[in-house]
């Protein structure tokens, strides 16, 4: 096998993900090179993203150079991923998924005033945070992990909104913070929240075998059932949109918001097609 190049964003997150799948890969006895990235979404720091396009702000530069022959394969989040992957790409791996919730964050030497400061340019944490906080005011925020924290440090911000799959993954410490994490059937995740996808050139069938070997069969179950959801609603950015899967067995959970209207329900995973449409009519 020759040595792969893996393109990554360059934020620590978007390294940190980059670096577990070169670990794995790297135990299969694999040279890896990773080769750092600037998208879109990472020159414009300050726009709102819903302004400035959504879905794909972070993964066609990447993709670009997937076709092109400048890298073998790359990592996203599985929530940054557009509805249509660029043509003759694959998602070849789904490793092992890290928590999908999201969480509130604030400080522990500062109590939530009644009409809080909330971090976060997502309709659906805004729509989700409104149940527990109604009277809140939203604010965007843009900005790496770090960064965010550090303006909620500085009294920026009250409390900020972030993945938990993100804390976790940084090992951020908390210890001058507090943290609420709100289960996904009472805050819906984003579609693929805290699942990894690592794409490839479909053609490329000795990266694609190998790729398989590091996904996690529930991981790649949770995504391939989010992604129907999330692409068959087709929402656009302005929208509060969350899609979550729990898959126990042979049964499976769909938990789904569109545009603030939630629905949710079971069934045998062989039914799963069934469901998907169910939710779909449910919705639109």
């Amino acid at each position: 096998m020759r040595k792969l190049i893996l393109a990554t964003r360059g934020s620590r997150l978007a390294l940190a993900q980059a670096d577990a799948v070169q670990a794995q890969l790297e135990k299969l006895g694999v040279t890896v090179e990773q080769k750092i990235v600037k998208t879109r979404g990472d020159r414009d720091r300050t726009s709102p993203l819903r302004e400035i396009g959504g879905k794909g702000l972070f993964v066609k530069e990447i993709e670009l150079q997937l076709q092109s022959g400048q890298a073998d394969l790359a990592v996203h989040s599985g929530k940054d991923l557009p509805y249509v992957l660029m043509k003759g790409m694959t998602i070849a791996a789904n490793p092992k998924a890290a928590d999908a919730r999201d969480c509130l964050i604030f400080c522990k030497n500062r109590e939530l005033p009644g009409k809080p400061v909330i971090g976060t340019g997502s309709p659906r944490r805004i729509e989700a945070c409104r149940k527990f906080y109604p009277d809140a005011d939203f604010k965007d925020i843009r900005g790496n992990i770090d960064t965010r924290i550090r303006k909620l440090m500085e009294s920026e911000y009250d409390a900020i909104v972030l993945a938990k799959a993100g804390i976790d993954r940084l090992g951020i410490s908390m210890e001058d913070l507090e943290l609420r994490v709100f289960e996904a059937e009472e805050f819906i995740p984003a579609a693929c929240q805290g699942i990894l996808a690592v794409e490839c050139r479909s053609a490329d069938e000795e990266v694609v075998s190998l790729l398989q070997q590091i996904s996690d069969p529930e991981a790649r179950m949770r995504f391939e059932l989010e992604r129907r959801i999330f692409c068959g609603l087709q929402a656009d950015c302005s929208m509060a949109v969350g899609v979550h899967a729990e898959v126990l067995g042979d049964e499976v959970r769909l938990m789904s918001m569109y545009h603030g209207k939630r629905y949710s329900c079971s069934g045998k995973l062989k039914d799963a097609e069934r469901l998907i449409e169910e939710i779909r009519k449910e919705l639109i």
